[in-house]
This record gives structure tokens, sequence and C-alpha cells, in this order.
């Protein structure tokens, strides 16, 4: 967790525009719990739905020219590719993109997990908490590399991820 971010400006637009993300998302976010992200990136924060389900909503703001790759469209394409993993992933409700002077903000609503966390460990592994390996989950296993083309896997750009080992 770190604190909000050192230029009052720009914690007032975070906070502006999380507020507008609610209000696009009709969800009523949860007083006393603000999360900010690393250098103010990111404010995250539990909310409501309109029929009263939890959520998170979390907005991440980069320069426009900037606003691609892993932060942004992560949770995106892991919802496409991977959806909520039986329940062991927040589904991705909605996305909302809006641009402000030259500053992108991305607000995505997720399903509030109200579970421990598994891991204090933000390295991902196939291991379970018990310690045992979890056959057939997938695990980032190598960082993304300069791509010729979208469909030559040796040089793709997007997520690198493998299966754990089965035996």
């Amino acid at each position: 967790m770190y604190s909000p971010p050192p230029d009052p400006d720009t914690e007032r637009r975070m906070r502006a525009h999380h507020s507008r993300a609610a209000k696009a998302s009709d969800v009523q976010v949860e007083p006393g719990g603000e999360f900010w992200g690393w250098a103010g990136r990111t404010l995250g924060a539990p909310a409501r739905t309109a029929d009263g389900q939890p959520a998170w909503l979390r907005l991440v703001a980069a320069p426009e020219e900037k606003a691609a790759g892993k932060l942004w469209d992560g949770d995106l394409d892991a919802q496409h590719a991977f959806g909520d993993l039986d329940g062991h992933r927040p589904n991705l409700l909605a996305v909302h993109d809006a641009i402000d002077d030259g500053t992108a903000y991305r607000a995505e609503l997720s399903v509030r997990v109200d579970q421990p966390v598994l891991s204090d460990d933000p390295r991902p592994s196939c291991r379970t908490p018990g310690g045992t390996s979890s056959p057939g989950r997938f695990r980032r296993w190598r960082p993304s590399t300069p791509t010729a083309s979208p469909y030559d896997s040796s040089t793709w750009t997007g997520p690198a991820w493998a299966r754990c080992p089965t035996s």
C-alpha cells in the first residue's frame, strides 16, 4: 500500500476521475477504504453496485501516449483469456476510459473478493497455500519480448504464460 501522490493537483485529479468513474459505472464507493498504488498511478476503493453487490473500483492513470501494455490492458486481457478461473480470479464487470488534458484514465470495476489473501508474495507460483503443486493452473514465467508479429509466440509482447507441471 502506498500513499497519495506528492503533487496535490494529481491527487485531486485522481480522486475526481475515480468519482466520475463510480458514477459512470453506477456504483457507490464505500467511505474510508481508499488504496493508492505506486507513485499515485492507481487508486482503488471498495464499492457497491446498484443492486448492493460488493465490488472493487480501480483507476489507473497514464500519459495518453503511454496508455497501453500490461498496466493498462492486463485486467481486460486476463478477463477475455481466463474469465474468473472458476472463482479464483475476480470477474471484471466494466471498464470506463476517459482522457483529460493529455492524461488517459481507465477505471476497472471488478467483483470484490472478500476472502483473505492466499499469499503475501507478489511472485506467481504453482504452489497452493498448503505447499502442494497446482497442476494445470497458469503462471507467469518470463518477461515479454519484442514482437514482429502478434501470431508468432516466440516474439509475442503479450503476457507469457505457462502451465504448471502436472507431475
